[in-house]
């Protein structure tokens, strides 16, 4: 029977694309959110990549929170600067430059001499990155000491080669001279709690290969002074002479620091351009290389005998040198955290339980934290259908406006939503999660154009006979289920628009301990009746879909449920189908680990690979924007003899998660024909990011792949026949799609 009122399928599409619509347009983006995404996008990559935050003695979380308020009109940049400053100050980084002008150069002409000696035969060498190049210079003889000044003449669209250079330094070291690695800091996302139920890579430090500058035949052991300054990075060689006491450092400084490692920019707001510290380096010891000056000169961009740069090298020169020990700067040594975070600790979120509603500027870091984490680590993201960045504006509007601790919980919901991942959920105490306990026994479906119960899954209740298979439900409490569906629908997170149904109709049977629920449903005699219910515990037990055996066997036919399948019942199970022709895999819920014996004992393929995984992995080094880290799930031989018979399974929007893994395992395995209609698209391990007022959101940390590497988020295990249930065949009690199973593999006997 078609339901009334709203009911109808028909009618429920439209209310649902109507609210669809509504939510996109309630908070819209303003114009004037322009800053507060800028603080989030920097937030966001440094928490990811920093050095200094590898490790647990900076809280970032309040450091955007101190930020925050800094802004003040949304388009106002010296705000938007204040804010960078403040948010990035735990940091001590050394690299940090927030809008710089651009430069003064040293002033030389770039095809001016190379080499102009000054007395006491000491070579000076203009080595101005942005000269014209020429060929390797060769030192003459006559050089007893030598001023090296790296200070760039013109602005470079990359950072120069260290070529020439090392072939100038070849000169002046007479044993292999060990210069600093690079280290950058890689996340891969949040990870469970409890460390056995980590699948994947955890986050760490990586570090590159170094290099040794060997010395060049005939080469010299010179005094050596280098002159640096703010318009270019420091070259690592020279770190390493300094280090082994063989060069000293004069940098002359303007509004920013000298830096010497890896550095990343981020443009944010009106073209704001934000450089910070990438990576670190670091020696052999694993310390790390800091770049420390022997001598700091105010801003002087002059070059040449008389000027104050070349000056303090001469008088670097006129002091002793003491080799092979580290040089001694002279100004004390800041150890930083981004110079010091070398060994990654994991840090978890924190929960901050005593924040029922938390104040505008946690509000608003919820909505930042929750963004960040799945831009940087949901592996799916690229298979959204709407835009993540648009969900973090819109989000933040909310937040602005927010007014209780419910209504909080609520945005969080709905911006988690547009992930359309059907493992995302948000729990927290305001939305329910720990008072709602109760439900209706029944599994509901929308079959034509109606909500029908498809199972009664409470013994009790199905003793009664109040609720059948097949009945419509119509209203709840008052309240026609399009209505309530359709609500449930804008904060209900799910791969497809099957999973969507599904998540949001179980979602609309649980209730508070204690409350009477009035159903008007519609029976299979076409009348409609009232029917008053009292909620019992939630289970998250399966129950059984059917009163069949979990294992039967009929005229060669094997039938398994997996769903009551347990993992030490394996063997015995294919023990007591042994002969059969074909089985039968019922699919249709969610198993208990079976999958991998299961397909060992299926393996007529020889397959040794049955999915693939992904996972970002977020690094700052240049080359690795957008990495997936892919491994291989692997199948392992049988320890019995393989099942040989023709295998079927089936599956339906309920096969997620574990049921789709065990699902591509067999696929891998054997021949398998899947029929029922396609899975939920949503496999992967579960994380979970903690914000403000202790809620909790799940999602998919891993995105799986068939083995051949097939999409399977969002369009799920496709069947190869479709077959779902009707109404007339639930209220005649037939199983239509097991029923599909039977009749193909019959007619193939036959």
């Amino acid at each position: 029977m078609a339901l009334k009122n709203g009911c109808a399928r028909r009618v429920l599409a439209g209310v649902l694309g109507a609210l669809a619509v509504l939510v996109c347009i309630a908070a819209p983006a303003q114009a004037h959110d322009g800053n507060s995404v800028a603080l989030a996008r920097l937030w966001r990559a440094a928490r990811a990549t920093h050095p200094a935050l590898a490790d647990d003695r900076v809280d970032w979380d309040r450091a955007l929170v101190a930020a925050l308020p800094k802004l003040r009109d949304e388009d106002d940049e010296a705000s938007l600067r204040l804010a960078i400053a403040t948010l990035m100050a735990p940091l001590r980084d050394q690299a940090l430059r927030i809008g710089a002008d651009t430069p003064r150069y040293v002033r030389w002409p770039a095809d001016g001499e190379v080499l102009e000696w000054l007395p006491g035969d000491t070579a000076l060498l203009h080595l101005h990155p942005g000269m014209v190049d020429g060929s390797p210079l060769l030192l003459p003889a006559r050089a007893r000491q030598v001023i090296l000044d790296l200070r760039a003449r013109r602005e470079l669209a990359r950072p120069p080669l260290p070529t020439m250079l090392h072939a100038v330094l070849a000169q002046l070291i007479t044993e292999p001279l060990l210069l600093p690695a690079e280290r950058y800091r890689f996340s891969t996302g949040p990870r469970p709690s409890t460390p056995g139920q980590w699948e994947g890579m955890t986050a760490g430090f990586m570090q590159l290969e170094a290099q040794r500058l060997q010395p060049a035949p005939g080469a010299r052991a010179l005094p050596m002074v280098f002159i640096v300054n703010d318009t270019q990075s420091v070259p690592y060689a020279v770190l390493a002479l300094q280090r082994t006491g063989r060069a000293r450092i004069v940098a002359e400084e303007g509004a920013w620091r000298s830096r010497a490692g890896p550095l990343q920019a981020l443009s944010i707001g009106d073209d704001l351009r934000v450089e910070f510290a990438s990576g670190q380096l670091a020696w052999p010891d694993g310390s790390a290389a800091v770049l420390a000056a022997d001598r700091t000169l105010r801003m002087d961009r002059a070059t040449g005998p008389a000027s104050a740069p070349v000056q303090a090298a001469l008088a670097l020169l006129a002091q002793p040198s003491q080799p092979s020990q580290p040089a001694q700067p002279s100004t004390p040594k800041l150890l930083t955290p981004a110079s010091a975070a070398l060994f990654p600790v994991r840090h978890d979120d924190e929960a901050y339980r005593d924040m029922r509603l938390p104040e505008r500027e946690w509000r608003m870091l919820a909505a930042i934290k929750l963004w960040a984490t799945l831009d940087n680590y949901f592996p799916a993201k690229r298979l959204m259908s709407s835009s993540w960045d648009d969900a973090l504006q819109r989000c933040l509007h909310q937040m602005a406006q927010v007014h209780d601790a419910r209504a909080y919980g609520l945005i969080l919901q709905q911006m988690a939503a547009s992930l359309d991942d059907s493992h995302v959920g948000v729990g927290s105490r305001a939305l329910g999660g720990n008072s709602r306990t109760h439900g209706i026994g029944v599994v509901l479906a929308a079959i034509d154009e109606g909500i029908v119960v498809a199972n009664v899954t409470e013994p009790a209740l199905l003793r009664s006979g109040l609720l059948k298979v097949g009945d419509a439900i119509v209203q709840i409490d008052g309240e026609y289920v399009g209505t309530r569906l359709a609500r449930l629908r804008a904060t209900t997170a799910a791969s497809n628009e099957a999973g969507r149904w599904r998540k949001a109709m179980a979602e609309m049977l649980t209730f508070l301990p204690g409350v009477s629920v009035t159903l008007q449903v519609d029976g299979s005699d076409g009348k409609r009746r009232e029917v008053v219910l009292q909620p019992t515990p939630l289970d998250d037990a399966l129950a059984p879909r059917h009163a069949r055996p979990m294992i039967a066997l009929d005229k060669g036919i094997a039938y398994v449920d997996l769903d009551r399948l347990q993992t030490g019942e394996v063997d015995a199970m294919f023990d007591q189908i042994q002969g059969s022709r074909a089985l039968i895999l019922d699919m249709r819920g969610y198993p208990h680990g079976t999958g991998r014996a299961i397909a060992a004992r299926l393996n007529v393929n020889d397959a040794s690979v049955f999915a693939m995984f992904y996972q970002q992995l977020v690094t700052a080094h240049e080359t690795s924007d957008g990495v997936q880290l892919a491994y291989p799930d692997r199948l392992y031989p049988a320890l019995a003899p393989v099942y040989r018979g023709q295998v079927v399974m089936l599956i339906n929007e309920h096969t997620q998660s574990q049921a789709e893994h065990l699902a591509l395992a067999v696929e891998a395995a054997t021949p398998v024909t899947f029929i029922g209609t396609p899975s939920a698209g949503a496999n992967g391990d579960l994380r979970e990011v903690v914000l403000p007022g202790n809620v909790h959101v799940w999602y998919s940390g891993l995105e799986v792949r068939h083995a051949d590497g097939r999409q399977l988020q969002r369009v799920g295990v496709q069947p190869h026949i479709t077959v779902a249930p009707s109404v007339a065949g639930l209220r005649a009690g037939r199983d239509e799609v097991l029923e599909r199973a039977q009749a193909l593999l019959r007619k193939d006997q036959e």
